[in-house]
């Protein structure tokens, strides 16, 4: 075996073990630690449309490929080492530029999974320069990539939904299921929601009552409100979402870490809008928009103020209410975080939980639709 084929060897298993750590990660869903599902690079890429291939994730593809092209170079099998050079390299190519394009974020560890592929392949081209079987070898494995792209494009991506057992919530005193209205059940009643006293976006007498937990300065949850309230826009009849902040910051969470991605001034984001809900409900839907829109803590608190008058928000902000849903929203986060701790959280129905960003809002709204049989 030469010193060249050694080393394309090192980097197919580097390749290797680094995509199987991509797998796990896009299994498991992502690093655990508190932050917003999609909000940061790495986060942003594994959840995009884009780190699948249909219903297989893309990393599952790199750990065969560079699987494949590590038994070729061991078993002396050039032609097929040469197609999987090419293939890998244009499939690097084309998801630098799906990064740089399509989503506009970047993921490091991906980026580095591509800079070893473009090695390996460049190294296993170089060093075949002169084999006759070249060009028709490589030109099935630039085939192979343009196969992944055309796929990427025409197969459905699933948005996952996933099945979680829970642990039980006392409802007994939960500021969640207070006062008379209409309550919502999820968890085989181990979970209680007032449609009628809780923030919300859609008639709370619609049919299907889904709960979100979010945080102002997440970007995923930003990302996240859009996809919601295009889902309420088309089925106003039908579906109605509970928004309960759960903030991202020390002084109303006591469940952060120093290693978690804090967010400073959402505690404060937080209770200006439930204040405003608090005060004037009609008031809030166009403030939880425009707290989205406003990402600075100080001017978005100070939009809320005006929606009602300095005077009954200084009053509203004194209600107990809104720091004791605050510590509830913060505590169901903290219970259904066993899996990830990412926000946004969504509650479907039953104990049917949606974690993080998902893939697109088309395909978001299908995968709604589908599950409450809309």
């Amino acid at each position: 075996m030469t010193s060249r084929t050694k080393a394309q060897l090192a980097l197919s298993v580097c390749g290797f073990l680094l995509n199987g750590l991509l797998l796990y990660w896009k299994l498991s869903g992502g690093h655990d630690i508190a932050g917003c599902g999609g909000g940061h690079g790495c986060e942003t890429v594994m959840a995009s449309r884009w780190s699948m291939v249909g219903h297989v994730p893309v990393a599952a593809l790199g750990v065969m490929g560079y699987a494949v092209l590590a038994f070729a170079l061991i078993s002396k099998k050039r032609v097929i080492a040469i197609a999987c050079c090419a293939a890998i390299a244009g499939s690097a190519l084309w998801f630098i530029g799906v990064q740089i394009i399509a989503i506009g974020r970047y993921c490091g560890w991906c980026l580095a999974g591509h800079a070893i592929g473009l090695a390996v392949a460049g190294l296993g081209l170089w060093s075949e320069s002169k084999n006759p079987a070249l060009l028709p070898s490589s030109g099935v494995g630039v085939l192979s990539a343009m196969m992944l792209v055309v796929a990427q494009f025409l197969l459905p991506v699933p948005t996952r939904i996933v099945t979680e057992n829970r642990t039980a919530v006392e409802t007994s005193g939960d500021v969640h299921a207070e006062g008379k209205g209409r309550l919502v059940l999820f968890d085989d009643g181990r979970k209680v929601f007032n449609a009628d006293t809780l923030p919300s976006i859609g008639d709370p007498a619609a049919t299907h009552v889904l709960v979100e937990y979010f945080d102002y300065l997440c970007p995923a949850c930003r990302t996240m409100s859009g996809h919601l309230a295009a889902l309420v826009a088309k089925h106003p009849q039908d579906v109605c979402v509970l928004v309960l902040p759960v903030p991202l910051e020390t002084s109303c969470n006591p469940y952060l870490t120093e290693a978690d991605h804090g967010h400073a001034g959402s505690c404060d984001m937080a209770r200006a809008a439930l204040a405003v809900w608090r005060t004037k409900p009609e008031a809030f839907p166009a403030i939880h928009a425009a707290m989205f829109s406003q990402q600075d803590p100080a001017l978005a608190v100070e939009q809320a103020r005006k929606a009602i008058g300095p005077q009954a928000f200084d009053a509203a902000l004194r209600d107990p209410w809104i720091d004791r849903v605050i510590k509830a929203d913060v505590g169901d986060w903290h219970a259904l975080s066993s899996r990830t701790r990412h926000l946004p959280k969504l509650l479907i129905s039953g104990n049917r939980v949606l974690h993080g960003l998902p893939s697109g809002q088309a395909e978001f709204i299908e995968a709604i639709e589908k599950e409450l049989g809309l």
